[in-house]
């Protein structure tokens, strides 16, 4: 666990190396597409896009990537000239970036929203995690909830429900959401990436960070007018 948390702190680092080495030029290299959302603005490699929208780059409403655990590096399509292997399924995860909704803060859903729905019992989940199970008839009653001690803020993750077999048989990934500012963030990650949920959640901030340039420049203008 400590490895996976020091190469999430090492990806925020690169980010800001990244930010300091990026050409000011307003033309976007080869291989790479920027987009806004809002006010915010993203550069980042077309071979992490996994839809034709973020492909293709521009304003969007908002943004879809599919990147590997624990780097959040691009997803391997074919075998490469090195012999390297496509992910497997439990090495993927699926990153959607949007403009935050106006519900709840996705930090506190676990209290507010999920809870009036939840079983009265709880178990010991994966690396310190609590599982909660849905009461059956409910709008989640497919899935299970995990938390993090002790109501969920730090990290939650909506996963399939393994006693149902319908679920089991679905083989959907868990959800994990947080709000960065102005933004909603969604990963989508195999429930067996659950026992990495500390390195998850900071890869997934660091991964933002590492293609959002707006408030990199902002920050950047302000520190040289001081």
């Amino acid at each position: 666990m400590r490895v996976l948390l020091g190469l999430a702190l090492a990806l925020a680092l690169s980010a800001a190396a990244a930010y300091l080495l990026w050409p000011r030029s307003e033309e976007t290299p080869e291989g790479m597409r920027a987009a806004s959302i809002g006010a915010e603005t993203f550069v980042y490699p077309t071979a992490y896009a996994r839809d034709e929208a973020t492909a293709l780059g521009g304003v969007a409403a908002r943004l879809a990537f599919a990147a590997r655990f624990p780097d959040f590096d691009p997803p391997v399509t074919e075998r490469s000239k090195h012999g390297q292997e496509p992910p497997s399924r439990q090495d993927l995860v699926l990153v959607t970036i949007s403009v935050k909704d106006d519900g709840l803060d996705p930090s506190e859903r676990p209290t507010r929203l999920y809870a009036r729905f939840l079983e009265g019992a709880a178990a010991v989940g994966p690396e310190g995690l609590v599982m909660r199970r849905f009461e059956p008839g409910s709008p989640y009653d497919l899935e299970q909830l995990y938390l993090a001690p002790p109501d969920g803020r730090a990290f939650f993750a909506r996963c399939p429900n393994q006693a149902n077999a319908e679920a089991a048989a679905a083989g959907d990934f868990c959800l994990f959401l947080f709000r960065d500012g102005g933004l909603d963030v969604e990963l989508r990650f195999p429930p067996a990436l659950l026992e990495h949920w500390e390195a998850l959640a900071a890869g997934g901030r660091a991964f933002l960070a590492r293609i959002r340039i707006a408030d990199r420049r902002t920050t950047a203008a302000g520190a040289g007018g001081r």
